[in-house]
């Protein structure tokens, strides 16, 4: 049974990574980079963690039922693991010889996304079982990748338009953090069920955006054929 759920839990992320690679049509990644890139994910887990106790320990208890649960969605749990994969992704995968095209920041993001989601559905579907992993194949799983697509974007960018970089490099921690956080925010509060289904509805509309970002970057490559006359 614990075989069966640990597949449920690893089938999404491998779903969405092999879909991702397939996009990065023109120059592909290599595969040593993106297992380093999966692996750097599954690791961010832990400081990500330690980080979400340490802020838990000095925020709970000290603000009201709303505000309590604003602070624990963005400060708590985006900041920490939002933070963790941005600066694995800004400050690591960037560097690589082989991110040398735009779309390889969302190939990369995504990568470390699905790493971090992985390690992470594991435990939840362990403990949760069969009704944890269907659930979380279609809400957390897509949400870290849609996550993972918006930071990888705007660290492409800040990568060839050295020009913008520092906003670019601001915009690729600052969105990803707040969709997060908003996402964390209206299915963490119980105040008011029905808002709950803001947060389905907001990751529908970041997908889409997500595929108008990876085509973007698709037709921004600099091995792209040219168009026949």
């Amino acid at each position: 049974m614990e075989v069966a759920l640990i597949l449920l839990a690893v089938a999404p992320a491998i779903a969405i990574m092999w879909f991702i690679y397939h996009k990065d049509r023109y120059e592909r990644e290599p595969l040593r980079y993106l297992i380093l890139a999966f692996l750097v994910g599954v690791i961010s887990v832990f400081p990500a963690s330690y980080g979400a106790d340490w802020m838990e320990m000095r925020v709970s208890n000290s603000v009201g039922t709303w505000a309590e649960t604003l602070v624990y969605a963005f400060i708590v749990i985006a900041l920490s693991e939002e933070l963790m994969k941005f600066l694995f992704l800004r400050f690591y995968m960037f560097r690589k010889d082989a991110f040398n095209e735009p779309i390889d920041g969302i190939v990369y993001g995504v990568m470390i996304g699905m790493g971090f989601a992985c390690f992470e559905n594991i435990f939840y579907v362990l403990d949760g079982g069969i009704r944890t992993a269907l659930i979380r194949m279609f809400t957390a799983v897509p949400a870290h990748a849609v996550f993972g697509v918006v930071m990888g974007y705007y660290v492409g960018k800040a990568k060839y338009f050295p020009e913008k970089s520092a906003s670019y490099t601001a915009k690729a921690f600052l969105v990803p953090y707040f969709l997060h956080g908003m996402y964390d925010f209206l299915l963490f509060q119980d105040s008011y069920p029905l808002l709950g289904l803001g947060a389905f509805l907001g990751l529908v509309i970041s997908i889409r955006y997500a595929f108008k970002m990876i085509k973007e970057q698709q037709n921004a490559s600099p091995f792209k054929p040219p168009q026949a006359s």
